[in-house]
């Protein structure tokens, strides 16, 4: 794929505040690059997600990276090691020159194929969503559940004057038309559990 082709969003808008829900519900929220392939469709996107502690990723912090793979026959497989710093770049580095010199003049033969694989739509993609709207939690609250249907609410010590929840599975473009029908809407952030 061509990688302006891949949905991005950045760490930009996370606050304390959401870090404060994420602990309250026994979860982080991570920066993920994502690859999902369904039904012959595939979507990619990077994006702040949040994740409870029994998933696979919740651990890996610091100057560590973490590649999750979730194969239908293999179950889920964890690549983990150091991906930052001057130590783990330089031995990177290395190894692909390495690499390069031991093959001058050949070709490598690679699983990769010429044609460009297209993207599902980033609106088709479902998934659930962490929100947090600012006003008064009851009068949000039956406001969210005409728009919404069945949520999870979720509370954060020394936090008030917001509602926050959990949706149901949706898709992105359901998300975004609910959304533009609420006002003060202070964070959105995927959930994976």
């Amino acid at each position: 794929v061509d990688y302006e082709d891949i949905y991005t969003e950045g760490i930009t808008k996370i606050t304390d505040v959401d870090i404060r829900y994420a602990k309250a519900l026994d979860a982080k929220i991570k920066l993920f690059a994502s690859s999902i392939r369904e039904n012959d469709q595939v979507h990619a996107m990077v994006a702040p997600v949040m994740i409870k502690s029994n998933h696979p990723l919740f651990s890996v912090n610091d100057v560590f990276n973490g590649i999750l793979v979730r194969g239908n026959v293999i179950g889920d497989v964890m690549f983990y090691g150091s991906g930052a710093g001057k130590l783990p770049t330089a031995s990177a580095v290395v190894a692909d020159i390495v690499d390069a010199a031991k093959h001058i003049g050949k070709n490598i033969w690679t699983i990769w194929s010429s044609k460009k694989l297209e993207l599902t739509d980033i609106n088709q993609v479902k998934q659930r969503f962490f929100i947090r709207i600012k006003g008064d939690a009851p009068q949000v609250k039956e406001q969210v559940g005409k728009l919404f249907g069945e949520t999870e609410e979720v509370t954060a010590e020394d936090v008030s004057g917001e509602y926050a929840f959990i949706t149901q599975t949706i898709s992105e473009k359901n998300l975004k038309e609910n959304i533009s029908n609420l006002k003060d809407v202070l964070s959105i952030i995927r959930v994976r559990f």
